[in-house]
């Protein structure tokens, strides 16, 4: 038997990489955003900063699992 002639090589995961990246900057800026609420309200978070910051960190922490996904499906 022959191998086709057509042998791309395959895709490398820079679609993984990419969310894995956008999951990674979601979940610092949801972090950096808590304690730099933190630091400059004496300790208090207001309630729209804690719910800015759970969105983000829950993005991120999405993305990345994600990304986990489609590295493991190639």
């Amino acid at each position: 038997m022959n191998e086709p002639e057509n042998t791309t090589p395959r895709r490398t995961n820079d679609d993984a990489e990419t969310v894995r990246a956008a999951g990674n900057v979601a979940f610092v800026l949801g972090v950096a955003q808590a304690l730099l609420l933190l630091v400059a309200n004496d300790g208090e978070l207001p309630d729209q900063a804690l719910t800015g910051m759970l969105i983000l960190t829950v993005a991120g922490i999405g993305l990345r699992i994600e990304a986990a996904i489609r590295e493991r499906g190639r």
